[in-house]
């Protein structure tokens, strides 16, 4: 049990560095913006919860937010609310891998490693050169033994970026 609250706690720190990057990159709306800067989790998922609410954003700003409200969730540990948060994102981007990704990394939180499985895949159908999907891939792999498939996936997510955390064997 420990151990897994260590996987998940590595798992939040480098979900955060790899989504900083990626959520400048994907506008927010003006009203929404304030949530991304703000370092609470709970502080975010009140502020993004209330920029959805407000129903002006459009479908791919609608999933950007949902996207971010769900690693605020991860970080809070309510990575079922995630999950759900990223069904919805799926629902109105189905062809953005971030997505895919995202709840690989919940699924594998909440110990659903065939569904973790799943979503790295696609994310990396979707993505090819992702070293957070091929990283994510590389842990659900070594928790279900298949070391040498982790060795490869933590190897193809280090030629992509160096900085990636994988696991250790």
């Amino acid at each position: 049990m420990r151990i897994r609250s260590i996987s998940i706690s590595i798992c939040c720190c480098l979900l955060m560095s790899l989504l900083s990057a990626q959520a400048q990159a994907q506008a927010l709306p003006e009203d929404c913006e304030e949530a991304l800067v703000t370092r609470s989790p709970q502080a975010q998922v009140t502020l993004f919860t209330s920029c959805i609410e407000t129903g002006r954003l459009n479908a791919a700003a609608k999933a950007t937010t949902l996207k971010q409200r769900a690693v605020a969730y991860m970080h809070l540990g309510q990575h079922q609310r995630a999950v759900d948060d990223i069904n919805e994102a799926v629902k109105l981007k189905p062809g953005d891998a971030d997505n895919y990704y995202l709840r690989g990394v919940a699924y594998r939180a909440l110990g659903q490693l065939d569904r973790a499985l799943e979503d790295s895949n696609r994310a990396i159908s979707l993505e090819p050169n992702s070293a957070a999907a091929y990283a994510n891939r590389a842990f659900v792999h070594k928790a279900l033994g298949n070391v040498s498939q982790a060795k490869s996936d933590a190897r193809r997510a280090l030629d992509q970026d160096p900085r990636v955390r994988v696991p250790t064997f």
